[in-house]
């Protein structure tokens, strides 16, 4: 099978996934968190399924069959989970199930992407966001960027990254001090990132799992340069330092994206870029590989799913990473075949899974079309596909053996 239909085959299968998913409940309409996801017994996880499966439509352009009648119940669906100083949560979430985020993040997390689904389908939320207004001045900004602890790149890259989406999503509704706070924040990023590796953390990072959290902070830190269509600081460091984490294999959905994101937008700077080509396109090949028989794709492949108090089996299709997987081959897709730029709607909102494709793919206009990007032998797809399986069963068997030790 070429590549082209390939990608056919997978977008196909996950509209049907999608579909499979809905649950409906008089004038709202919700998608599940999972196939095993019971709305009754977990409703705030109808929450993420639903922010996911209007994404993951928009992603695919199957929202062009949504009327305004269903475009209206999503929206009273996300809009159940607002409260009145604009903020979304899960409200059965309780304190000990929030896998240790604190509030802040917690209601950043949960708003950033039912508002993000909202915009993406043009409707309002019922409340507007006045708990940004907790962020209005320069000095309001500037404090709470220097709490941030850069000792955890990863967990403050989202909440920079929220930040920075609920001022864009002012800004973009007449809220001019809005903008002011944005071209601020590129200014802290411009003063502190760090200029060896070119990501945001406190320290120099030599082992590689170190330099991987900084490299997923860092994704979400640069949305705010593809945002305001600034050229990132250091685009060489960046790149090399991705490069030196080398093409991973599949890990989490998170993980994937993050470093798949960060290569696409920075092949316009022409540097490196046979090797980061190299990378991309064993990604798309091992995603193509491992969607599920339903259509719909895992977090991990290896171990059960916690999210938030709710299990998932392992190897069971989530919501949330059928749309990070999608995002993550259809960034792959933009960035290597100038055809597939026209066929995929990323989220017009900062955070995971936002792509700016002009920015992106500034720079190569000419440069993709004369060669061909599916030029993966099969003898390769086999070695990914059996070295693959090979990590997963090692990690499934040290899950066991800690499972057993701990006496679960």
């Amino acid at each position: 099978m070429n590549g082209v239909r390939a990608l056919n085959v997978c977008r196909e299968r996950a509209a049907s996934y999608l579909v499979s998913q809905v649950y409906e409940v008089e004038n709202e309409f919700y998608w599940r968190h999972s196939p095993t996801h019971d709305p009754v017994l977990r409703p705030s996880h109808l929450l993420y399924g639903t922010w996911a499966g209007t994404l993951a439509s928009v992603l695919l352009g199957a929202d062009a069959g949504f009327n305004f009648t269903k475009k209206l119940r999503i929206a009273n669906a996300l809009n159940k989970f607002q409260q009145s100083d604009g903020a979304f949560i899960m409200p059965e979430v309780s304190v000990a199930d929030r896998q240790g985020h604190d509030d802040e993040y917690f209601r950043f997390h949960c708003t950033n992407y039912a508002l993000g689904a909202l915009r993406a389908l043009h409707q309002p939320s019922r409340h507007g966001l006045a708990f940004a207004h907790s962020f209005f001045t320069e000095q309001q900004l500037r404090e709470w960027l220097s709490r941030r602890d850069l000792s955890r790149p990863w967990m403050e890259g989202n909440n920079i990254v929220n930040l920075a989406s609920f001022y864009a999503v002012l800004f973009q509704d007449g809220q001019e001090w809005a903008g002011k706070r944005l071209l601020e924040m590129a200014e802290w990023h411009d003063a502190n990132q760090n200029p060896q590796t070119g990501f945001w953390h406190s320290h120099l990072e030599r082992d590689l799992d170190s330099l991987r959290y900084a490299m997923a902070g860092a994704a979400h830190n640069l949305h705010l340069y593809y945002f305001l269509n600034r050229d990132v600081p250091r685009p060489e460091q960046i790149i090399d330092s991705c490069l030196r984490l080398g093409y991973m294999g599949i890990r989490s959905a998170c993980i994937d994206i993050d470093l798949v994101d960060i290569l696409v937008n920075c092949r316009r700077y022409n540097y490196r870029r046979g090797r980061i080509d190299f990378i991309l396109k064993r990604y798309i090949v091992e995603l193509l590989q491992l969607q599920n028989s339903d259509g719909g794709f895992c977090d991990t492949y290896v171990t059960p799913e916690a999210l938030y108090g709710l299990t998932t089996p392992a190897g069971e299709s989530l919501m949330w990473a059928t749309w990070f997987r999608l995002s993550t081959i259809a960034m792959i897709a933009c960035a290597l075949v100038p055809e597939e730029r026209v066929r995929w709607t990323f989220r017009n909102t900062l955070g995971s899974c936002y792509c700016n494709v002009g920015y992106a793919v500034r720079g190569s206009a000419g440069f993709d079309s004369d060669r061909d990007p599916w030029d993966v032998p099969t003898a390769v797809k086999v070695w990914l596909s059996t070295r693959r399986e090979g990590r997963f069963f090692r990690q499934r068997m040290t899950w066991l053996a800690r499972e057993r030790l701990s006496g679960r």
